[in-house]
């Protein structure tokens, strides 16, 4: 445990908490936290997302594995989606977006490190497999949506115009057709874009921690709590019942996915509402309390 914890939280708990200390001593504001977030938007995201599809090998991959996970992700997707809209009363983009919050795992930060100390490289695949088909269904359909729903006047020559000029659309798009093709990547072109994806998630959770050290200390924090509750427990729940009770896969081959499930709510989520312009706040505190909760839930799934 002392290791999980030197090794894959505190170094993620330190790049949020020195956006937290330059927001609180104003050498950042939210203003500046929106010029990051557009950055990552713009530029690594998309960077990230057509790397992780233009090297995924289909082929290899354990799709019952995969299908049993993302059927319990759609369903907390969906769960949080209708806790945030029809019991918490939040708008059609906030509930959309903590329905993310409360299924999409902080896998390539958090989870990956954790397994690959405890179980080798055995778990890299089944893990980045996820990655791969969750950046495609989970932030592509998301990102559609999200496009679609802030249209004026929605039409289908207006949203595709809208999807054309998303720059995470169109590299997810790519970078499938790549992986399908297997089309190999120069090798200039794969330090490139490494480099650039690696700045994704640390920009993400300095602009959280900025957005954390400027939010009302009044605001309820029901609503976070029960998306981290949601994420941390209910989702390693259903994704227990999904791929090892109904699809009769061994606990041992399901672990790595069981992990990530049970894994902290992805920086993904804030950074698709601060480019909505969608209310940060639940979903930055949600982000905050699965991070320590998940400690011990991902804990509890490695030794499943």
């Amino acid at each position: 445990m002392t290791d999980i914890l030197l090794t894959a939280v505190l170094p993620i708990f330190a790049v949020a908490a020195f956006g937290f200390i330059a927001g609180r001593t104003k050498l950042f504001d939210l203003a500046m936290a929106a010029v990051i977030n557009r950055f990552v938007f713009y530029f690594p995201l998309p960077a990230l997302s057509f790397n992780l599809l233009a090297t995924a090998r289909f082929d290899q991959f354990n799709w019952p594995l995969l299908i049993g996970y993302f059927l319990s992700e759609g369903s907390v997707y969906l769960l949080g989606l209708l806790i945030a809209r029809l019991v918490f009363k939040r708008d059609w983009g906030e509930s959309i977006l903590l329905g993310v919050a409360a299924a999409y795992s902080n896998h390539v930060l958090f989870v990956l490190p954790i397994a690959l100390t405890l179980f080798g490289d055995a778990v890299t695949l089944p893990i980045v497999a996820i990655i791969a088909v969750d950046s495609l269904f989970m932030v592509g359909l998301t990102m559609v949506v999200m496009d679609i729903m802030t249209l004026e006047k929605p039409s289908f020559s207006a949203v595709i115009s809208r999807l054309s000029k998303n720059p995470t659309i169109v590299a997810l798009l790519i970078g499938l057709a790549f992986g399908l093709l297997k089309i190999e990547l120069p090798k200039g072109a794969g330090v490139f874009l490494s480099f650039v994806s690696a700045t994704t998630a640390p920009c993400a959770l300095f602009a959280l921690g900025i957005v954390l050290s400027n939010s009302n200390r009044s605001t309820p924090i029901a609503l976070p709590m029960t998306m981290s509750i949601i994420k941390v427990i209910v989702h390693p729940m259903i994704a227990i019942s999904t791929i090892v009770l109904g699809f009769q896969i061994t606990p041992e081959v399901a672990r790595p996915a069981l992990m990530v499930a049970a894994g902290p709510c992805g920086a993904m989520a804030f950074v698709m509402a601060t480019n909505y312009n969608v209310r940060v706040d639940a979903i930055a505190k949600a982000i905050l309390f699965s991070m320590v909760t998940s400690i011990l839930s991902v804990s509890l799934m490695a030794a499943y």
